[in-house]
């Protein structure tokens, strides 16, 4: 007789490979579909909200990005180092790995299109690369980089896991486009106001400038008088200042709607996703046939 508990063990994970499988398959359907379907916008003339754009990567000016564990510079990266454990007898030994730590980088970086830069703040993305580099190490923390001597996997505690995107790859980004601009940004009252404050450090001058009926004092009238001056003043001064351009940033949208950046093209990137909702369909009906035959042996 078949131990129920046994029962119980698969019910419960084929349940969960069923949802999980329809899950993925139909979310990164929608992505691919997303991604096909959204129209790419060029910086200079995108909308505000939420967009697809699509150039050149690089590093704000002034920075500098390392990926911890190559050392290597880039834009962006992940890395996360696990360690080899093991249990059961030394003729039945089954080894896993254990996450020791982990990171990924939150740097903004520059993105340009030729008509113009973005300024991508990548923190709550979904990420996908084009170069990941796997070795392995006796520490916890790699002392040696690929490249440097030879690299066994063998025995070896450690597994180092790193990837990156490079200057001057292209990116396909998906987020939410704000645009920052310096015009009508400037405060005109409190400039009108430290104005003000300036001239009533002189009063003669100011009585000399705004006493109409010639008592010596400025009037409550008056005083409106010069606010008004002043204010054309500050007015006058911020249109006749250079204004400065337009700051473009790229970041995370509002609620649960997609936050993506990939190394890749657009028609690459979609094909990827549907890869891989075609995987997950597979095991969804894998695990649907599965489950359907644990239940009818269970209950005839």
């Amino acid at each position: 007789m078949a131990d129920p508990s046994d029962f119980w063990f698969w019910l419960l994970w084929l349940g969960v490979a069923v949802a999980g499988g329809g899950w993925f398959a139909l979310r990164w359907l929608h992505i691919a579909r997303m991604v096909e379907d959204t129209p790419t916008s060029r910086i200079r003339s995108a909308a505000q909200g939420y967009v697809e754009l699509g150039g050149r990567c690089r590093a704000l000016d002034g920075t500098e990005n390392i990926a911890p564990l190559t050392q290597r510079p880039c834009v962006w990266w992940r890395y996360h180092v696990q360690r080899r454990t093991g249990s059961g007898s030394s003729s039945h030994r089954r080894t896993k790995w254990q996450k020791v730590s982990s990171g990924r980088s939150e740097q903004p970086f520059l993105l340009s299109d030729g008509t113009g830069d973005c300024i991508v703040q990548p923190a709550g993305a979904e990420i996908l690369t084009t170069e990941s580099t796997t070795w392995y190490g006796d520490t916890p923390w790699p002392t040696q980089v690929p490249g440097q001597g030879v690299l066994r996997s063998g025995e070896q505690e450690y597994r180092y896991f790193e990837e990156r995107i490079y200057e001057h790859e292209h990116v396909y980004a998906l987020g939410q486009f704000r645009t920052h601009s310096s015009t009508g940004q400037r405060n005109l009252q409190a400039e009108m106001t430290a104005l003000l404050a300036q001239w009533k450090q002189d009063q003669a001058g100011l009585a000399e400038r705004f006493d109409r009926d010639g008592d010596g004092q400025v009037s409550l009238a008056e005083w409106e008088h010069a606010r008004e001056e002043a204010r054309q003043a500050v007015v006058q001064r911020q249109l006749d200042q250079p204004s400065q351009p337009a700051l473009h940033v790229l970041g995370r949208p509002e609620g649960r709607r997609l936050f993506l950046i990939a190394a890749f093209p657009e028609a690459e990137l979609a094909r990827r996703y549907r890869k891989r909702a075609i995987f997950a369909f597979v095991g969804f009906a894998a695990a649907v046939y599965a489950l359907g035959w644990l239940l009818q042996g269970a209950f005839g």
